[in-house]
C-alpha cells in the first residue's frame, strides 16, 4: 500500500525551507510505532506538489491514522493508488485529536518565540519515543518555559503541561493571557497559587495552577479535568518543586544564547547562555521528576555545544541518549548564529 502525506503551508519561510528533513525524521520515528512495517519513507512530487510518501504491506489501521494526524507536518492524508496509468488520491480521515483550539499557540507574539510546529514536532518525538501512548493521561515538564509555547501546544493535546521559568514577568504575562484565553473560549476552570518551595516570603515558590474543562459537566469528573501550572523558579530545583516521578516528558528549547538564558551556577546574579552548564545541573533533579520510561526532547543551539558534548552529559547523569538513525537527522539552521539540533534521552 501506498500513502502520501500532504505537509502543513503553515510553515514560517525559515522553518518551511528545512521542514522536508525534519518531517522524514519525524515520521521515521512514528513508524515504529504503527501497526504495519513500513518503508520506502521519502519526499514524493507530484504534479508540483510536494509529499512525503510511505509503502506498507498492508492498509494503515485506524489507529495508525490517529497517530500519523498528530505528526506536526500533516496537513492531509490519501492512499495512493494507480488505475490505467493514472494517479488515484484517496482521502484519509485526518483524526480530530485537539482539545484546545490550535490557535491558542499563535496568539502570542514575541522575539525568539519557538515555531509552533516545531515544538509540536518536539512533543511527538518524545511522547513516541517513550514507553507511553497517546492514550494515556500525558503529564509534561518544560523546563525552560519562557511564555509557554511548548505548554500550549501540549494544552491543545489534552495533556497535562508544567512549566518552570526563572523570569517572574514571563510567568505572570503567560498567566495572565490563559486566564483570559480560558474566560473566552468559555472553558470551566479554577485557578489556585500554592507556595511549593521555600520557608518564609523571601524565598517563596509557588505553583500557578490552572484546572479546567471543556463544561462545568465535566468538570467534575477528575479524569476528565486538564490542568496547567506555572512556576517561576530555577529549573535546578525542579525535584524540590515537584515529586518524584511525576512526569512522562520532559521537553523544551534551552537557551540559545541570544535571547534566553539561566543562571549561573558561578554566580547566580548573571544568567548563563551555556546550554552544558544548565543542562549538567539540572539533569539530576530532572532525572528524579522523570517517570521510568519517559523521554526528554530539548532543543539547543549546536553552535555553543556539540552533540557529542551534550549527549556525554546526558549520559553521566545515566541518560540513555537515543542517538541511532533518525535521531542525528534534525539539525538545521535557523540563521547565521543559530544552528538547531534535538537531543533525545530516556530514563531506562
Amino acid at each position: 500500500m501506498d500513502y502520501l502525506l500532504l505537509q502543513n503551508p503553515g510553515h514560517n519561510r525559515v522553518y518551511y525551507n528545512v521542514a522536508d528533513k525534519l518531517a522524514l525524521a519525524e515520521l521515521k520515528i512514528a513508524c515504529l510505532r504503527l501497526s504495519v512495517r513500513c518503508s520506502r519513507i521519502e519526499i514524493t512530487e507530484i504534479k508540483g506538489i510536494r509529499y512525503i510518501s510511505l509503502s506498507t504491506k498492508s492498509h494503515l489501521s485506524s489507529e495508525d491514522l490517529n497517530l500519523l494526524s498528530r505528526l506536526s507536518f500533516v496537513f492531509a492524508l490519501f492512499q495512493l493508488e494507480k488505475l490505467n496509468g493514472k494517479n488515484i488520491f484517496i482521502p484519509l480521515p485526518k483524526v480530530t485529536y485537539e482539545y484546545l483550539d490550535d490557535k491558542i499557540g499563535t496568539l502570542l507574539k514575541y522575539h525568539g518565540k519557538t515555531n509552533e510546529l516545531f515544538t509540536k514536532m518536539m512533543l511527538n518525538i518524545a511522547l513516541l519515543s517513550s514507553v507511553f501512548n497517546y492514550s494515556e493521561k500525558i503529564s509534561l515538564l518544560d523546563p525552560v518555559a519562557g511564555k509557554g509555547t511548548t505548554l500550549f501546544e501540549a494544552a491543545i493535546c489534552g495533556t497535562d503541561a508544567f512549566g518552570i521559568e526563572i523570569e517572574n514577568k514571563l510567568v505572570h504575562e503567560t498567566s495572565v493571557f490563559l486566564k483570559k484565553y480560558l474566560e473566552k473560549e468559555r472553558f470551566k476552570h479554577v485557578f489556585s497559587k500554592k507556595q511549593i518551595y521555600g520557608s518564609g516570603k523571601s524565598n517563596a515558590v509557588h505553583l500557578l495552577l490552572y484546572e479546567y474543562a471543556k463544561s462545568k459537566e465535566k468538570f467534575k469528573n477528575p479524569d476528565l479535568v486538564k490542568r496547567v501550572g506555572l512556576v517561576a523558579g530555577n529549573s535546578k530545583y525542579a525535584f524540590d518543586y515537584f515529586k518524584k516521578d511525576k512526569f512522562h516528558l520532559i521537553v523544551g528549547d534551552l537557551p540559545y544564547g541570544i535571547v534566553h538564558g539561566n543562571k549561573s551556577k558561578k554566580n547566580s546574579s548573571l544568567v548563563t547562555r551555556n546550554p552544558s552548564e544548565l543542562i549538567d545541573e539540572c539533569l539530576p533533579q530532572w532525572y528524579n521528576v522523570l517517570k521510568k520510561g519517559g523521554t526528554i526532547a530539548v532543543a539547543w543551539n549546536s553552535f555553543l555545544v556539540s552533540r557529542q558534548k551534550l549527549s556525554e552529559i546526558f549520559r553521566h547523569h545515566q541518560f540513555e541518549v537515543l542517538s541511532e538513525s533518525p535521531y542525528d537527522e534534525f539539525e538545521h539552521m535557523v540563521d547565521k548564529s543559530i544552528k538547531r539540533d534535538i537531543v533525545v534521552a530516556k530514563k531506562s
